[in-house]
């Protein structure tokens, strides 16, 4: 008898499990499409959060977010057919203009290895992408890279059309490339050195930042700055014979853009009041922050 019941003990319980499972069959298929759902709705919920940081990279970067996907494109055909196939074809077509620039512009000898294979690489590398736009096509990069190993995720069809608007804007932003910078880091780095070195004398806090407006807006940054501190400096390595005298053009139009853009704004976006020549310290930093115009030294 104590056999029966153990064994008894042993069968019952399975069968108890069985029976449940059978009874409630029915909500739970129920509730497998709204697990689905939910796993859907967390991946286009983070996939919609990802487009709109990459709008405002693309903003900051000055790309025309005007740029939308006709509806007699063979991009807009696919994103009716599959939402994630046109953002794979969409990639795949910014990374094809990339590689076209690259080849179009790229020196035959280069220290870059594999710059065909990692055409926005080398790109953002040489200074050709603002920090912004390398920024957004990461990102782009990085959505894509989702679409292509969650393939039994749904994307919306509005989630591609935007993707795939923002991937033509930066690309057509790659095709507008004409030249690679050829402007080294060090003729701005030397500019900082200089600049924090008459900061530290003292002997020139004269040096307003209205007087430091007008030289921008005259464009004779180099010039004002040799004069009014002729003595404490040296900037021949800017003048007419010096290494980087086609620098000068550059720095000037670079320092007049920001200007245009922040006068006015010193003290909220960099703390200074007071100072013209930290005014142009920071200004100068903020080309090398921005970084398209200038390449590192190699």
């Amino acid at each position: 008898m104590d056999q029966i019941i153990k064994l008894l003990d042993v069968v019952i319980w399975p069968c108890v499990v069985l029976m449940m499972a059978f009874m409630l069959r029915k909500p739970i298929k129920s509730l497998l499409p709204f697990v689905e759902n939910v796993k859907y709705k967390d991946f286009e919920v983070k996939f919609r959060k990802e487009l709109d940081q990459i709008k405002e990279e693309a903003k900051e970067a000055g790309i025309d977010l005007q740029t939308k996907i006709g509806e007699k494109t063979e991009i807009y055909k696919l994103v009716e057919i599959s939402p994630s196939s046109a953002i794979l074809e969409s990639w795949k077509d910014l990374e094809i203009a990339a590689r076209k620039k690259v080849e179009e512009l790229a020196p035959h000898e280069t220290k870059y290895k594999n710059l065909l294979q990692r055409p926005i690489a080398y790109l953002e590398y040489t200074g050709a992408l603002t920090p912004s736009t390398a920024r957004a096509i990461r990102e782009l990069q990085s959505l894509r890279n989702q679409t292509a190993h969650k393939l039994d995720v749904k994307i919306t069809k509005e989630d591609a059309l935007e993707y795939s608007s923002l991937a033509k804007a930066i690309l057509k932003q790659i095709e507008a490339i004409r030249e690679l910078p050829r402007i080294k880091l060090t003729a701005l780095t030397l500019i900082i050195l200089e600049l924090n070195h008459l900061i530290d004398s003292g002997k020139y806090d004269q040096i307003t930042i209205e007087d430091a407006h007008k030289a921008i807006e005259q464009k004779c940054i180099i010039s004002f700055l040799t004069e009014s501190t002729k003595g404490d400096s040296d900037f021949s390595l800017y003048g007419a014979d010096g290494p980087y005298a086609s620098f000068v053009e550059y720095y000037h139009e670079q320092m007049y853009q920001i200007y245009g853009g922040y006068a006015g704004n010193e003290r909220r976006k960099w703390g200074i009041e007071n100072l013209g020549l930290c005014l142009l310290l920071a200004w100068t930093n903020e080309i090398i922050q921005q970084g398209a115009g200038w390449h590192p030294n190699e």
